[in-house]
């Protein structure tokens, strides 16, 4: 008898390619070859998972379309009767950790384990729902959904380099001293802080420029970065806002190698965008930047890096700096002896 093919869904390394592919103008058949898929799932992959308002194909949007009809297919799972483990998770709730930090420490605080995946379900089910705990949530939609970035400028940084000329050593997270940055905007579009995270520790430093203009961002991500260490400040990964249109002046101050992601592509600077949303739990849109001290943002950032991390197998972003700054110096020692 012979054996029927099951369909294989995307991953979203390949929708991360076949965008690359398709905002080049490839042909489909040519994309099929290269993904080594049928040119039917190709198209039927472009057609029914194209973002309707942009008209047109986007990874993030194709994974969250992917996901959602993949959610609706099966029966949701709930949280099993367990007051214990129930009381556990509404405790962590409530100081701000996510269900996939919950999930990653359930086993060690409690000796009792359920996935991420559950305790959103449980969120979002009616039990959840009349506790109101999506409230604790990052971003406490009223459905779970994902967000899109802003619309970017692209053309109008002057000699600006694109991530597609960036080391591939630095996806890989390998080395330390690679950084992603952007600008989180506050009340009346008049007020911005600067993130920067590292990518490998996803350490944070946070800044506040003076105002919006690309001036005042070169020198509040100059006197951030000028007293760490080269092995600390090898590059670092744009968003297209117009502030950092003096990238130049900024990289010949410190050394450190610029590159801007591609509009639309918010996963390639992945690591940065998640801790904007994490600052952002702290320091909601509405608030007066210019009235906060700046010990309360140190506070903050502090706070974030202190903070355990799946990623990091449940060490903090310090922890992680700290080894990373060990081993530099361990190398200076061995190069110096």
């Amino acid at each position: 008898m012979k054996k029927t093919r099951r369909y294989k869904q995307f991953t979203t390394r390949e929708r991360e390619k076949l965008f690359e592919y398709h905002r080049r103008g490839l042909p489909q058949r040519q994309i099929a070859l290269k993904l080594k898929r049928h040119v039917s799932s190709i198209s039927r992959e472009l057609s029914r998972n194209r973002h309707k308002k942009l008209d047109c194909y986007l990874p993030d949007t194709a994974d969250r379309k992917a996901r959602g009809r993949k959610a609706d297919g099966r029966k949701k799972k709930y949280l099993k009767k367990c007051p214990r483990l129930e009381t556990y998770i509404l405790e962590k709730l409530k100081t701000g950790w996510t269900p996939e930090l919950i999930a990653g420490r359930m086993r060690r605080d409690v000796g009792l384990y359920v996935n991420h995946e559950t305790i959103y379900q449980y969120i979002y089910s009616l039990k959840g729902r009349r506790q109101n705990l999506r409230q604790y949530l990052p971003r406490s939609h009223r459905i779970r959904r994902k967000k899109h970035g802003r619309t970017h400028h692209l053309g109008r940084i002057p000699n600006r380099i694109d991530i597609s000329e960036r080391p591939k050593a630095v996806e890989k997270r390998e080395e330390f001293g690679h950084w992603e940055g952007d600008s989180l905007i506050y009340r009346g579009h008049t007020q911005a802080l600067a993130t920067h995270t590292e990518r490998k520790t996803r350490f944070l430093l946070l800044g506040r420029p003076a105002d919006r203009t690309a001036p005042a961002r070169r020198v509040a991500m100059t006197e951030l970065f000028a007293d760490l260490p080269d092995e600390a400040r090898r590059s670092i990964t744009l968003d297209n806002g117009l502030e950092f249109s003096e990238h130049e002046s900024f990289s010949e101050a410190t050394g450190m190698s610029v590159y801007f992601a591609t509009p639309y592509a918010s996963w390639q600077r992945g690591t940065n965008e998640h801790i904007n949303e994490i600052v952002r739990r702290y320091l909601p849109r509405d608030t007066d930047i210019r009235r906060i001290r700046w010990k309360t943002i140190l506070r903050v950032q502090d706070m974030i890096n202190d903070r355990p991390m799946k990623c990091l197998g449940f060490d903090t972003p310090r922890e992680a700096l700290v080894r990373e700054m060990d081993k530099m110096y361990v190398q200076r020692d061995r190069k110096a002896a």
